[in-house]
């Protein structure tokens, strides 16, 4: 289980880093709103570190504030920098895995 969550982490840590060096293209696309991040504390900072690689700061319920974010949006996390939901869906994912049945 710790060797697929670290190859999860590695992966995700892998494609964050790509687009960090693509240009952003915000100025074209639809922004997300960030109420739903914003009234979680820390959340927001959370999300800002791990767009940066650092992924220790989420918690559950700011993932859960994460996956309510639309899905056809990018989230601006620093001025020029933003990124599709999904990647930090899939980082939450990754850190808390659903539950099976």
């Amino acid at each position: 289980m710790k060797l697929q969550q670290t190859k999860v982490m590695f992966f995700l840590l892998a494609l964050i880093s790509t687009l960090m060096f693509q240009p952003s293209e915000a100025h074209n696309t639809n922004l997300c709103p960030t109420t739903a991040i914003d009234n979680v504390p820390g959340c927001f900072d959370a999300v800002r570190k791990a767009a940066a690689g650092d992924f220790r700061w989420f918690t559950e319920v700011c993932c859960k504030a994460v996956r309510t974010l639309p899905d056809t949006c990018l989230l601006l996390v620093n001025p020029g920098q933003a990124y599709p939901t999904n990647i930090f869906r899939s980082i939450c994912i990754g850190k808390f895995p659903p539950l099976r049945h």
